[in-house]
């Protein structure tokens, strides 16, 4: 389904053909628009969207009620989207009686950070716009972050994907399912050990505040698939004595689209992830791990590439592990 060869040669990396220092904004540099807002809730539901207003609509469809029910507010951040999504985004927020700050540029590390600066209450939770809450969602998390301790910062929750219709996926595997944002693991612990993925994603608002927010060059913009984000801030609030845990009794479906599902798209997202690793390692400070140092990655990637045409997990850790590579060589 996809072409190794054309993979490898087409992609490049931008972001590291410039500056190599990753700047923490706190706020933007002007400030928003924003328009209405009431309470003073325990936490404050964020979600970020660009140009997809209809998946705003059943988002809030979705939990708009049961967060009401426990008293959460709801924020949405318009980043950057195109007039028509945003004069709609405007009558579905008046609808669910929901917060809306606009950015004009985009960004979802952007977004997220002004999400924390309009936000009120001790926690920010984190949803993407094509997130559906299962129906007990908001009660158990809010059961979550009453009970959680004053150590812990960050809490993610189950993700579990919502196929297409007439989707064949038997053969996602744990790694291919990660690119798609989803963790469908039982029970709770700390990370690592468990992992959680940007689209449930509970955070203090004080300790994000106070390690500089999401970073700015991590997320993605646009089409740029630089990710991390979310694996930069569990190390930062961990150099500060804070902890990230896993929690499944906070539930929500993710919308697959059908092309997440080629080998393709998985190995270019697995291709950024990469990418994205190395940076992180770097301005972190740290030195990479065994498995990312070059002679590792350059005697991985022949083998890996023999088995990729018969193995989609073969593919994606071929494309992860060449991510790797070119992140590397650039940044020297």
């Amino acid at each position: 389904e996809t072409c190794f060869a054309d993979l490898f040669s087409s992609f490049s990396c931008p972001l590291l053909s410039g500056s190599r220092t990753l700047r923490l904004p706190w706020s933007p540099d002007r400030p928003p628009a924003v328009i209405g807002y009431a309470g003073a809730p325990l936490a404050t539901i964020a979600i970020c969207t660009h140009d997809r207003s209809e998946d705003i609509r059943q988002c809030l469809a979705a939990i708009a009620l049961q967060a009401q029910a426990v008293g959460f507010a709801i924020l949405v951040v318009d980043s950057g989207s195109s007039p028509g999504h945003a004069a709609a985004l405007r009558a579905i927020t008046t609808e669910f009686d929901a917060l809306l700050v606009r950015c004009d540029e985009p960004g979802i590390s952007l977004a997220r950070n002004t999400a924390a600066a309009h936000a009120q209450g001790q926690w920010v939770v984190y949803i993407d716009d094509d997130i559906r809450a299962l129906p007990d969602w908001a009660a158990a998390l809010a059961q979550c972050l009453q009970a959680a301790p004053d150590d812990v910062a960050m809490i993610g929750g189950l993700i579990r994907p919502r196929w297409p219709a007439g989707a064949s996926p038997e053969r996602v595997g744990r790694r291919w399912m990660l690119l798609l944002s989803c963790t469908e693991r039982e029970g709770s612990g700390p990370v690592p050990g468990f992992d959680i993925c940007g689209g449930n994603l509970a955070v203090r608002r004080a300790a994000l505040q106070a390690v500089g927010g999401f970073p700015s060059t991590l997320g993605r913009v646009g089409k740029r698939l630089i990710s991390g984000e979310e694996s930069f801030l569990i190390e930062r609030l961990a150099q500060q004595g804070l902890k990230t845990r896993y929690d499944d009794r906070f539930g929500v479906e993710h919308c697959i689209p059908a092309q997440r599902l080629t080998v393709r798209w998985a190995t270019r997202r697995a291709y950024w992830e990469g990418v994205s690793r190395v940076l992180i390692h770097k301005e972190l400070g740290r030195s990479l791990p065994r498995t990312m140092r070059p002679l590792k990655l350059a005697a991985s990637v022949p083998v890996l590439l023999a088995f990729a045409p018969f193995s989609s997990e073969s593919a994606i850790r071929c494309s992860m592990a060449w991510g790797g590579l070119v992140g590397q060589v650039r940044m020297r």
